[in-house]
C-alpha cells in the first residue's frame, strides 16, 4: 500500500485541510448551531419553579382533581393560559366542536354501558405491539433463517422462558414452546393452568384476577386473541434467534374486560351545526336562501388594502443584512399572491411603492411606526369570483428596497419583481453583484372562504408575521394575534348577505362555460392524438405509469377527463386523474366530487398521495381519510410522521384528518397516540403551526389516560436540556465531571418512561456510566435504569443543537424499506434504531448495544493506516463468534446487512458516509448512523466533491465475503440487486412519503426537484435486467473508489 504522502490526486483538497474539516454532520456553521441553540434553550420550560400540583404530579402517586391535573399538565407543556395557543375565533369554535362530539358520543356509550364510569371506559390498557400477518414468503424466510430446530424439532414454534414466581418466593422459570399460530390467551390459560399449582396464588386471589406475559425489561405485553408470532417482539426475537424472556404479571379481569370507550370525533359534524358545506355538504341549506350563491356573483376577485401599515420593524441588524446604508430611504409595497393549493392561479399584483425617508438608522427599536398607502391599493386579479373554490388562498408579502436599488424595480410589474427575488434567492447577499433587488419583511395570508364556508366580505384586519422570505403557499400562514407585530387591513366586496357555495349542482350557465373550454382543449390535441382512440389509450397508458413526480401536460389532463369513465375502476388512477380537474370550474370540480363516490376502493398507501399539498380540496381529503381507517396500527405508525405535517395543508383547523388522528391517538396510545403527541410536540416551537397543533395536543392531554407519563416525558427531557446546556458552558476538560454533577442534582421521577419508546421503562440514571461524546455538538451519552431490577438499562444519546428530524425520516423510511423487502421474502437485518425530536435542536437517540463503529475497530487493528487493509473487520468478529454455527451467522448477518444498507443509503442518496458513521455489531450486522446528508446532497470542499463512491462498499467489506470471485461475493450481489428491484417497485410510495414532508423546513427537502434524485436512481422507466446490471456496475465503482479509503483515513487520524 502506497505511504500516506501519496494519497491525494490531481485536483484533491490537501491533507491538512481535510483534517481541517470536522466531518461530524450537523449545522453547517457554527452561527447556526449556536441559533438553534439559543432558540431550543429559549424554548424549554422552566424546571426551577414547580407549583405544587406540578410538583405532587411528577414526584408523587397522590391523586388530584382531574380538572386541576388537566390544567397543570397543560399549562406546563403549552405554556401558561393554554388559550393563547387557540385563541382566534376559528380555533375556539373547534375546541368547541370537539367537545360536542366527545360528550355527544360519550352519551351513546353510557346507554349501553351504564355501570362503566369514563374513568373506566378510558383506562390505561397494558402496552401491546402487534405486527401485520405474515405472508407465506415472510413464513418462508422464518423458516430460512433457523437452521437449528427448536423444541421438537417443529420450526414454527415459539420458545418462550417464563419467569414466575413459586410457593417458596423464590423467582424460578421453565422454558415452553408453542406453535406459531396459537393465540396469546391460549398460551396464557395452558401456562396458567400448569404453575397454579406451584406458585403462592391460592383460589380466593385468583377469582379477580387474569393474567398476562410481561416482557422481561420493557414495559411491553403479551395477551389477548392475538396469535404469539404477531407480537412484534416475539416476531423479531424468533427471527433474531434471540431467547424470549417473558414474565408472568396478574391483572385484575375488569382492566382487559370492560369496554373501552374511543371517541371517533364524528359527531356533531365537522360544522359545529353550523354551515360548512365543504366540510359536510349535507349540512348546507338547499338553495342560497341562507346568503347569496358565489355562482350568481358578476366581476373578478378584487381586494383594497386600506389604511396605515402599524408597528413596522426594521432593525439596523436587519439593514445591515440587506446591504441597506444608514440613512437611505427604504420603500415598501404589497405583494398579494393568489393560490390553490400551491398552484399560482393567476398573475400576482401589488400596490404602488411607499417611501419611508426616516426609517433607517432610526434609534427606536421599531425603526418606523407605521406607513400610509397611496392612491393604488385596489388589486383586481384574472379570476372570476364565480368560479373561485372553496379552497382558494390569499398570500401577502410586504416587499421592502432601497433608494439605489428603487430605480430598477420601479417599472417591473409584480411578476417580473418576483422573478428576479427568486434568482437572487440562493446568492449571497453580500456580494454587491448578487444582491436582490427586493428583500421580504412579513407574511401572511387568509382564505377567500372562511371556516364556515362564508366568502370574506368587508374590512379583514390581518398582522404579519416577520420574516426574510417571500410567503409560502405549502407552509401554514395563520392570522397572527401578536398584537405587536405589523397589522394592515384588506378590504373585500361587500354584499347584503354572505356569500357562499352551494349544496347543489352548478347552474346551466357553469356547465356550459365548462363544456367550451373542454372543447377548446381537446382542440389543442395534436391531430394524431385527437383523431386515434390507439394512441390515446397509448398515452394515458404512459401517464397512469409515471411516477407522482411528474407533471401533467396540458395534453394529459384533456386525455385523463375524456377518458374519465374508464378510469374509475383502476384505483391508482384516481390522484393523475384529479391532477387534471381543473379546480377553478364548479361544474368540473362538481363532477369530480361525483366520480369521486364510484371510484373504485384505494389501498391506504396508495392514498397518501392525496393528503399533499397538491390535493386541498377538502372532499378529496376527506375520501383519502376514509381510507386511512383500514390501516392497521402498525401501518399507521409507518407513516404518523408525514400525517402530522399535513396537517399544514388542511385549508382550516377543523378538518378531517385532525379528527382521524386524534381518534387513532385514543384507540392505541402506545403505538400512535405517543407518537403523535411528540410529533406535535416538537413542533411547538414554530408559530405559525402552534395554534392548529396546539388544540390537538391540549385535546389528547384532556383525554389520555396516559398524560402525567406524558409530563413525566416532557420533565426528564427539560432537565436533560439543561444538563446539555451547562456542558456547552464547561471548559473541555471539565465537562464529564459537570455533566455528572449537575446529573446528580436533579430530581426525576421514581419511575418514568422515555419519548423514544414507551416500552422503555426507568428509574433514574446510572451516573458513573454518563459521559459526553467526543462531538462538536457536545451529544450526552446517558445510561437509564431499567425499572425492572436486574434487567438491561437503556442507553440514550441526548442531543440539544442537532437536527433530528432528517435522521427521523431516515429511519422511518429505513424501516418501510425493511418491511417491503420482509413483504418479499428478504430479511436484510437493518436497525432502525429509535430518534425523536423533542423540540427544535433537541432530541434522543436509541443505542445498539454490543457494536462499535469501524474507525474503532480499524484503530484497533492498526490505526489509521488499516484503512487500506482488508482484515480489521473479520479480526474484531472473531472475539465474538469462536463456534462453528456462530460464525456462520454472523457471516450470513453481514451478507445480508451489507446488502440491505448498501441499497438503502443508494437509493436514498445518503452522504457524509464514512467509518465513524458505519457500525458493526458483534453478531456480525453492520448498521449505519448519523443521516445528516440525503437525497444526492453529497459533502464539498471547496466546490470539490468528497464523495464519489455510490454508496460504501469497501475492498475490506469484500474481504468478509471471500473476495470478488467467491461463490458468498455472487450471492451478496445478487441478493443486492434483488433488495435494489424490490424498491424500484415501490419508487412512488417513496417519492410520496418525501413529497409530504416538504413543509417541514428540512434545509435538503425544500422543493419537489431535491426528490428527483429518486427518480434518478430507481430507473423507474427501465427493465429489471437493465436496473440489475446497473446496480452492479454501482458496486464496482464502489470497491474501486479510492476516495471512500482516504476519507476513512482521514477520519481515523482526525478524531
Amino acid at each position: 500500500m502506497s505511504s500516506s504522502g501519496a494519497f491525494l490526486e490531481a485536483g484533491e483538497v490537501s491533507f491538512k485541510e481535510e483534517l481541517e474539516e470536522d466531518d461530524i454532520y450537523g449545522f453547517e456553521n457554527s452561527e447556526e448551531f449556536e441559533r438553534v441553540f439559543a432558540k431550543s434553550k429559549k424554548s424549554k420550560r422552566s424546571v426551577t419553579q414547580l407549583s405544587t400540583t406540578l410538583q405532587a404530579l411528577i414526584f408523587q402517586n397522590n391523586g388530584i382533581d382531574a380538572e386541576a391535573e388537566f390544567e397543570a399538565i397543560v399549562e406546563y407543556i403549552l405554556g401558561a393560559g393554554s388559550h393563547s395557543y387557540g385563541g382566534s375565533l376559528e380555533a375556539r369554535e373547534y375546541r368547541r366542536a370537539l367537545l360536542a362530539s366527545f360528550e355527544y358520543e360519550w352519551q351513546e356509550f353510557q346507554q349501553e354501558h351504564p355501570s362503566v364510569s369514563l374513568a373506566q371506559a378510558m383506562r390505561i390498557l397494558p402496552y401491546r405491539f402487534t405486527l401485520p400477518p405474515m405472508e407465506k414468503t415472510q413464513l418462508e424466510m422464518l423458516t430460512d433463517l433457523n437452521p437449528r430446530k427448536m423444541g421438537s424439532g417443529n420450526l414454527g414454534t415459539v420458545l418462550l422462558r417464563i419467569w414466575y414466581i413459586d410457593l417458596a418466593g423464590c423467582t424460578c422459570s421453565t422454558l415452553r414452546g408453542f406453535p406459531f399460530d396459537m393465540k396469546a390467551s391460549e398460551a396464557i390459560l395452558t401456562t396458567m393452568e400448569r404453575l397454579f399449582s406451584i406458585t403462592n396464588f391460592d383460589k380466593s386471589k385468583r377469582q379477580g384476577l387474569t393474567h398476562v406475559f410481561k416482557i422481561q425489561g420493557r414495559r411491553e405485553y403479551v395477551y389477548g386473541d392475538e396469535i404469539l408470532i404477531n407480537f412484534r417482539y416475539i416476531r423479531d426475537s424468533v427471527t433474531q434467534q434471540r431467547e424470549i424472556n417473558v414474565v408472568v404479571e396478574p391483572h385484575e379481569k375488569t382492566v382487559l374486560t370492560y369496554p373501552v370507550f374511543v371517541p371517533s370525533y364524528s359527531y356533531p359534524s365537522n360544522s359545529s351545526g353550523k354551515h360548512r358545506a365543504g366540510i359536510n355538504r349535507s349540512d348546507a341549506p338547499d338553495g342560497v336562501s341562507a346568503g347569496i350563491s358565489v355562482w350568481d356573483i358578476h366581476g373578478k376577485l378584487g381586494i383594497k388594502i386600506k389604511g396605515r401599515l402599524c408597528n413596522l420593524v426594521f432593525t439596523s441588524e436587519r439593514a445591515k443584512e440587506e446591504g441597506v446604508r444608514e440613512g437611505d430611504s427604504l420603500y415598501l409595497a404589497m405583494l398579494v399572491e393568489v393560490y390553490y393549493g400551491a398552484k399560482l392561479v393567476c398573475p400576482p399584483q401589488m400596490t404602488n411603492w411607499v417611501i419611508c425617508n426616516d426609517l433607517v438608522g432610526s434609534s427606536e427599536l421599531n425603526g418606523f411606526s407605521s406607513v400610509t398607502w397611496g392612491k393604488k391599493t385596489k388589486l383586481a386579479f384574472d379570476i372570476q369570483l364565480s368560479n373561485a373554490p372553496r379552497e382558494l388562498k390569499l398570500c401577502i408579502t410586504l416587499l421592502a428596497t432601497c433608494g439605489d436599488r428603487f430605480g430598477a424595480v420601479n417599472s417591473l410589474s409584480a411578476e417580473e419583481l418576483v422573478q428576479k427575488a427568486e434568482d437572487h434567492s440562493g446568492l449571497k447577499r453580500t456580494d454587491e453583484y448578487h444582491v436582490s433587488p427586493v428583500f421580504f419583511l412579513g407574511v401572511a395570508s387568509v382564505q377567500l372562504f372562511d371556516y364556515l364556508s362564508y366568502m370574506q366580505t368587508g374590512k379583514v384586519n390581518l398582522r404579519l408575521w416577520g420574516t426574510k422570505k417571500k410567503a409560502n403557499p405549502m407552509c401554514l400562514i395563520p392570522n397572527n394575534l401578536n398584537k405587536n407585530d405589523m397589522l394592515f387591513s384588506l378590504t373585500f366586496p361587500t354584499f347584503n348577505k354572505p356569500v357562499l357555495i352551494p349544496n347543489a349542482a352548478p347552474p346551466d350557465s357553469k356547465r356550459n362555460e365548462w363544456e367550451h373550454r373542454l372543447l377548446e382543449s381537446e382542440l389543442c390535441l395534436h391531430e394524431n392524438l385527437r383523431e386515434s382512440k390507439i394512441e390515446q389509450l397509448k398515452q394515458l397508458k404512459r401517464i397512469l405509469a409515471s411516477d407522482p413526480l411528474t407533471e401533467l401536460t396540458t395534453s394529459d389532463k384533456v386525455l385523463l377527463w375524456k377518458h374519465r369513465e374508464e378510469l374509475i375502476m383502476r384505483p391508482r388512477a384516481l390522484a393523475k386523474f384529479l391532477l387534471a380537474v381543473n379546480w377553478l370550474q364548479p361544474y368540473a370540480v362538481y363532477e369530480a366530487h361525483s366520480l369521486l363516490k364510484r371510484w373504485a376502493p384505494l389501498q391506504p398507501m396508495d392514498v397518501l398521495e392525496l393528503l399533499d399539498i397538491r390535493f386541498v380540496d377538502i372532499l378529496v381529503r376527506e375520501h383519502a381519510v376514509k381510507y386511512l381507517n383500514g390501516m392497521t396500527d402498525y401501518e399507521l405508525k409507518g407513516c404518523v410522521l408525514q400525517l402530522v405535517q399535513v396537517l399544514k395543508h388542511e385549508p382550516y383547523h377543523d378538518s378531517t384528518l385532525s379528527r382521524f388522528l386524534l381518534k387513532r391517538s385514543l384507540q392505541s396510545p402506545n403505538m400512535i397516540g405517543h407518537y403523535v403527541f411528540w410529533y406535535l410536540v416538537s413542533e411547538m416551537g414554530n408559530t405559525s403551526v402552534s395554534e392548529r397543533y396546539g388544540i390537538l395536543l391540549e385535546e389528547l392531554i384532556r383525554r389520555m389516560p396516559e398524560r402525567r407519563g406524558y409530563l413525566h416525558q416532557l420533565y426528564v427531557a427539560d432537565q436533560l436540556f439543561e444538563s446539555a446546556m451547562r456542558v456547552k458552558e464547561a471548559p473541555k476538560r471539565d465537562r464529564i465531571d459537570c455533566l455528572r454533577e449537575h446529573l446528580k442534582s436533579l430530581s426525576l421521577p421514581p419511575r418514568f418512561t422515555l419519548p423514544l419508546n414507551p416500552a422503555m421503562e426507568c428509574c433514574g440514571l446510572d451516573i458513573g456510566k454518563c459521559k459526553v461524546m467526543d462531538s462538536k455538538k457536545f451529544p450526552l451519552w446517558l445510561v437509564f435504569r431499567n425499572f425492572q431490577e436486574e434487567c438491561e438499562p437503556f442507553y440514550v444519546i441526548f442531543k440539544a443543537g442537532d437536527d433530528l428530524r432528517q435522521d427521523l425520516l431516515t429511519l422511518q423510511l429505513l424501516e418501510l424499506m425493511d418491511s417491503l423487502w420482509k413483504s418479499c421474502g428478504l430479511y436484510l437485518h437493518i436497525i432502525p434504531y429509535g430518534c425523536i425530536a423533542t423540540g427544535e435542536g433537541v432530541g434522543m437517540i436509541e443505542v445498539v448495544p454490543n457494536s462499535d463503529t469501524v474507525a474503532n475497530i480499524t484503530r484497533k487493528y492498526g490505526g489509521a493506516q488499516a484503512a487500506f487493509r482488508d482484515e480489521p473487520l473479520m479480526n474484531w468478529l472473531r472475539q465474538f463468534n469462536r463456534e462453528r454455527d456462530e460464525v456462520e451467522r454472523c457471516l450470513w448477518n453481514f451478507i445480508c446487512s451489507v446488502a440491505g444498507y448498501t441499497v438503502a443509503t443508494y437509493v436514498l442518496g445518503i452522504g457524509d458516509r464514512h467509518n465513524d458513521n458505519i457500525m458493526l455489531r458483534q453478531d456480525g450486522t453492520l448498521f449505519h448512523i448519523d443521516f445528516g446528508h440525503f437525497l444526492g446532497n453529497f459533502k464539498t470542499k471547496f466546490g470539490i466533491k468528497r464523495e464519489t463512491a455510490p454508496f460504501i462498499f469497501t475492498p475490506m467489506y469484500a474481504y468478509m465475503l471471500g473476495g470478488q470471485s467467491s461463490p458468498i461475493y455472487v450471492y451478496f450481489v445478487d441478493l443486492a440487486c434483488h433488495a435494489y428491484n424490490v424498491l424500484r417497485r415501490f419508487g412512488g410510495t417513496l417519492m410520496t412519503l418525501f413529497m409530504l414532508m416538504l413543509s417541514t423546513g428540512i434545509p435538503e427537502l425544500q422543493k419537489v426537484e431535491d426528490i428527483g434524485w429518486l427518480r434518478t436512481v430507481l430507473l423507474i422507466d427501465r427493465s429489471s435486467e437493465e436496473a440489475t446490471e446497473h446496480y452492479k456496475l454501482q458496486i464496482s465503482l464502489a470497491m474501486a473508489n479510492f476516495r471512500a479509503l482516504f476519507n476513512d483515513y482521514i477520519h481515523i487520524v482526525t478524531h
